[in-house]
């Protein structure tokens, strides 16, 4: 499982799917669930949604970049679904969080 956890973390922006991933590691989906999970206590979506925000985080203190760029690069055609997927997992918005910690 941590194999698969640093494959996804070094292909954190590429579309992956369970089946995808299970024919990639040559394991059944209930394994790959099953394991990722009990692991790293959560599901393989959660961990990638998890990790590319934390990566937008970074990028909204240590770049100007706009908060629509880094939604787009962050694999979100709309910066809405992108600001409350962030607002779920910071409990700020990306202009607040931004605001806040690059200071």
């Amino acid at each position: 499982m941590l194999q698969i956890r640093d494959y996804i973390d070094e292909h954190l922006y590429d579309s992956h799917t369970i089946d995808g991933l299970c024919r990639q590691f040559n394991l059944n989906r209930e394994k790959l669930q099953s394991g990722f999970k009990a692991q790293l206590g959560t599901t393989v979506h959660a961990y990638m949604v998890k990790m590319r925000m934390q990566r937008a985080a970074k990028r909204l203190v240590d770049t100007d970049d706009s908060i629509k760029a880094i939604a787009l690069d962050s694999g979100y055609k709309k910066q809405r679904s992108f600001n409350k997927t962030f607002k779920t997992i910071f409990q700020l918005t990306p202009a607040a969080y931004r605001k806040i910690h690059g200071e």
